[in-house]
């Protein structure tokens, strides 16, 4: 499906052919003819990378066309700020509300785009902000974190009260792949676009020692350090590709960065430029690490950035001068930076009265879906660290 027929607005078809985007992968397909622009709910359950922002972007600017406003409703404050900047400088007005209540809140409905945690939609609710009441879209982005026991009460309520509030609201839920689809479809009335189409590639496997076993063969890795994390760094960026390495913990991520960095010890200008940007920017230790880091061609990703080292970092991984992102699994669900090989290293988490725990395959799933660049890598490649030769087979079961 070409995207020059479809109702959008001349700058938002504009922003997308000059990016390269002319036609729509098969599950955006779907979701046009499942009523996407005719006001249907919709939830679209389809993998990491297939394409849900791009469909939520143009149901936002369709409604906003036809007077209406768009509330899009991100599980973290991170992940708000990201969407906000992939959202501005299209033609549309977008505002971003992630703290505790005040009085610019009123304010934010002057904008026909607002992106907002649900923490802070419940709040904006309990105050009766005037606004809410106009919300003809309502976008739910990682709609499956309705089962968390942490967060999930929150969002079913402020669905729960916008629906109430404004019957005739859509909403589009953008879910990774999850076990109860159908059961999620029918609580929202939304008609379910099921997919597990990738644009690239996906080759699962498990390290340990000196290879990868995927399902179909074994890959031997050359053994350049003792460590294995860096091992497999170190493999991909000498076939030319990138790597995200997910972790357990912020001081984990920048440890690894350091160590990736001393292993690969890259240097050129453009790095260079990249680290003195960050040490002119740095007011903490954290932001001389990081630009100690990237001048070496590794890099840290957490919440703890501020936006400007974020942006940073992301441009130098973008433009592959960066080879490798050490990062935490809560940013898997926003970081839109695919690279050639996803290394889970931390499988297992801290929880309070449970001590260590395998992270659920869900959370897998998501950091895999990063494995792959559109159109740049001939496939993608997820591979889990064993920590044992018995571990690979339960690894092997347990996410693959």
């Amino acid at each position: 499906m070409e995207i020059v027929g479809l109702p959008i607005p001349p700058d938002l078809l504009a922003d997308y052919t000059g990016r390269g985007i002319t036609e729509l992968y098969p599950p955006q397909a779907a979701c046009v003819e499942a009523g996407l622009f005719a006001g249907k709910n919709l939830l679209i359950a389809i993998p990491t990378a297939s394409g849900k922002t791009l469909v939520a972007e143009m149901a936002m600017h369709h409604q906003v066309g036809r007077g209406g406003k768009c509330l899009y409703i991100v599980p973290l404050r991170a992940l708000a700020s990201e969407k906000f900047e992939e959202f501005s400088g299209k033609g549309l007005r977008v505002g971003i509300a992630t703290g505790d209540f005040d009085r610019r809140d009123e304010y934010l409905g002057r904008n026909d785009i607002i992106v907002a945690t649900s923490e802070k939609v419940d709040s904006l609710l309990r105050n009766r902000t005037p606004w809410l009441a106009e919300v003809t879209l309502l976008v739910l982005d990682e709609v499956h974190l309705i089962d968390d026991p942490s967060r999930g009460a929150t969002l079913e309520m402020v669905i729960a009260k916008l629906r109430h509030k404004n019957p005739a609201i859509q909403i589009i839920a953008l879910s990774a792949t999850i076990g109860n689809p159908g059961d999620l479809a029918g609580w929202l009335g939304a008609e379910l676009v099921e997919s597990d189409w990738r644009p690239v590639d996906l080759r699962e496997g498990v390290f340990f020692w000196n290879g990868i076993r995927f399902a179909d063969r074994d890959r031997e890795v050359e053994r350049r350090s003792k460590y294995e994390d860096l091992d497999l760094v170190l493999d991909t960026v000498a076939e030319g590709g990138q790597c995200l390495v997910f972790v357990s913990s912020r001081k984990n991520a920048e440890a690894f960065a350091k160590r990736a960095a001393s292993g690969l010890k890259l240097k050129n200008p453009i790095l260079a430029g990249y680290a003195d940007k960050l040490r002119s920017s740095a007011s903490t230790d954290m932001g001389k690490t990081l630009a100690a880091c990237v001048a070496q061609g590794a890099a840290f990703h957490h919440a703890g950035l501020a936006r400007e080292e974020r942006q940073i970092v992301e441009a130098g991984f973008r433009e592959g001068q960066i080879r490798v992102i050490a990062s935490t699994p809560t940013l898997a669900a926003g970081l839109n930076l695919p690279a050639r090989r996803v290394i889970v290293r931390d499988y297992l988490r801290f929880n309070a009265g449970e001590g260590m725990v395998p992270i659920p395959v869900r959370e897998y799933r998501q950091m895999a879906g990063r494995a792959g660049r559109p159109h740049l890598d001939p496939y993608g490649e997820a591979v889990l660290i064993a920590k044992s030769e018995e571990m690979v087979d339960e690894l092997f079961d347990c996410y693959i």
